[in-house]
């Protein structure tokens, strides 16, 4: 069970004490979560901002730090792009939860370094993958865990990294140091991550302006690479091991 689930579990929506409307009020465009501690707390605690999808994810993460003493949540959204540019105060910490390693996750990684390259960010991985997790070590950020991270251990880490220390989660450690050696070329790894972002082989030889039966030739040899019964399945082998 993740973090958030745990957590959310236990959450308690409360109504907004001026117009009882609900259990979320809107700080600018982003939501300033119940259970955040009040506006005036005192300077040297830590500022967290929460990005990830879902209501229900970040008022779970919210309420477990909000109860922690030193922390204060500044709020959550969906997406870096809905914070408010130059918004203050700007957070020590940006916990970033990301569903999976794919290159179409990572993108809100690129988009919140570029929004907060001041603060420190905790990337908080769903599902990992060797892939996934060699992009989050490569991407040269403060703090790497999984979502299946104690509550303590995600404490701990914001107040790490809140101190100017990095970060790795001991089985993302783990699943990282066990990547192995990626037999496919560049262009069969490049065909192989199209297909697994839904392109059919005529929309991938469009897109790389090759022939339909030479996308089909590079899809074969990956699955006889990966010892894959299918391309789907080779899709799935691949990211495991780290060459998507």
């Amino acid at each position: 069970m993740s973090i958030t689930e745990r957590e959310a579990g236990r959450l308690c929506l409360r109504g907004d004490e001026e117009g009882g409307e609900g259990a979320f009020s809107a700080l600018m465009t982003v939501e300033r979560l119940q259970g955040c501690a009040p506006v005036d707390s005192a300077p040297d605690t830590i500022g967290v901002l929460i990005i990830a999808q879902g209501a229900l994810s970040r008022s779970g993460i919210a309420a477990m730090l909000s109860s922690r003493p030193g922390i204060r949540v500044l709020g959550g959204a969906d997406d870096v792009v809905s914070v408010p540019a130059g918004g203050e105060p700007r957070p020590d910490v940006l916990v970033l939860c990301l569903a999976d390693g794919s290159r179409a996750e990572f993108e809100k990684l690129g988009r919140t370094r570029e929004a907060f390259h001041g603060s420190a960010i905790l990337l908080v991985m769903g599902t990992l993958s060797a892939g996934g997790i060699q992009r989050a070590l490569k991407a040269d950020i403060a703090g790497v865990i999984s979502d299946d991270a104690s509550a303590d251990e995600l404490v701990e880490t914001i107040r790490r990294l809140s101190w100017g220390e990095s970060i790795v989660g001991t089985d993302v450690a783990v699943m990282g140091s066990a990547q192995t050696r990626n037999p496919l070329t560049p262009r069969e790894s490049e065909i192989l991550g199209l297909a697994a972002e839904g392109e059919s082989p005529e929309e991938t030889a469009a897109h790389l302006h090759l022939s339909v039966g030479t996308v089909r030739n590079h899809l074969l040899s990956t699955v006889q690479k990966a010892g894959a019964r299918s391309r789907l399945d080779a899709v799935r082998i691949a990211r495991r091991r780290g060459w998507l």
